[in-house]
């Protein structure tokens, strides 16, 4: 929609008033709003409408900000539709960045309530919602998904009011739009003409104060079906090979974390932690999080073709590709992606 304005001068009116500026620009603005209010279409999809792809939207792992890398986010493409597995902060500018329309994306799985996964399913969600796309989209995730969506309708109420009396246009409420399923165990989850989509519990979840630990709460790895592909994409898990190497045989790619301990014990050293603290942090990193050398045994006894590495743990710019592939690489005679933001994998 475009908005042309001729404006004629002559002796008896000779400028435009600033009242009719800001009618002129108030227009041009509502213009900008009903192209922004319009729901993707053909023209906006990509040229490919065939085929899988795979996105890495974040790389980076942990709740601390980083300037190289986003929080979690993986995007799969099949068939010209959008699925996206976790949401850490950041992911609706990476989807922008990667150039999808995030619009097109109907269906989120979470692997885990850790906020650098879940943190922007609202914010995505919210945004969809707020520039009028009228399919719901379903958000699968491990028990407190639900629970998720409660909290983020009472959060976006006052926004939904505000725009619904000033717009009026929007077709499905907040409540219809976002649709939330808890995965009660390890099974199938989702399927449609695109994709089918298993999880299994990985081993994220090891407790230093179990007498805090919270009941039913578990972390999942996905395998995704898309015609002849089969990816995995593991979460944050520690070392799983009970689990994981039945679950991932005989995949095409898959999408692993990945920790150097040595760097992850010097940062949280440069960062002054106390002593107590640290071998707290240290259990964790070394329980809940796998090593090169550990992903790449998962992936040699799984028989898996490609490894992308994922959710780099320190993940400092100053690491190096070598200091999570090397020992991997030793493990493992395959095909090894060390993922960065927006690295773009098509597969045949």
């Amino acid at each position: 929609m475009r908005f042309k304005f001729d404006v004629l001068t002559t002796e008896k009116d000779t400028l435009m008033t600033s009242h009719h500026r800001q009618v002129l620009h108030a227009l041009a603005l509502v213009g900008s709003l009903c192209l922004l209010a319009t729901p993707p279409t053909s023209a906006q999809q990509p040229a490919a409408s065939l085929g899988v792809e795979v996105v890495l939207l974040g790389t980076a792992g942990g709740p601390v900000p980083q300037v190289n890398r986003s929080q979690a986010a993986t995007a799969i493409i099949a068939n010209g539709q959008v699925y996206l597995f976790d949401a850490g902060n950041g992911t609706p500018r990476q989807l922008a960045a990667a150039g999808i329309e995030f619009r097109r994306v109907g269906h989120i799985f979470i692997t885990h309530h850790h906020d650098d996964h879940n943190a922007d399913v609202g914010t995505l969600v919210g945004l969809s919602w707020s520039l009028s796309r009228e399919e719901p989209i379903r958000v699968f995730g491990p028990l407190g998904t639900t629970e998720l969506r409660a909290g983020f309708l009472r959060a976006f109420n006052a926004n939904a009011q505000i725009r619904s009396a000033d717009f009026g246009f929007y077709k499905i409420t907040p409540e219809q739009f976002f649709q939330a399923t808890d995965i009660a165990d390890s099974g199938p989850v989702y399927s449609d003409d695109n994709i089918t989509v298993t999880s299994a519990e990985n081993c994220h979840y090891h407790f230093s104060f179990p007498q805090h630990a919270p009941s039913g709460h578990k972390s999942y790895a996905y395998k995704v079906r898309a015609g002849a592909n089969t990816i995995v994409i593991s979460g944050d898990t520690g070392p799983c090979e009970e689990r994981l190497v039945p679950f991932a045989k005989g995949a095409g790619m898959l999408v692993h974390e990945v920790i150097n301990l040595p760097l992850m014990e010097q940062y949280i050293r440069g960062h002054g932690v106390p002593e107590p603290m640290l071998k707290t942090y240290m259990r964790h990193m070394a329980d809940d999080h796998s090593t090169p050398e550990q992903t790449g045994s998962l992936a040699r006894k799984a028989g898996v073709k490609h490894v992308v590495l994922t959710h780099f743990v320190p993940g400092s710019p100053s690491d190096g590709d070598a200091a999570y592939s090397e020992n991997l690489r030793a493990n493992f005679a395959g095909e090894v992606t060390v993922g960065k933001d927006l690295t773009r994998l098509t597969l045949p």
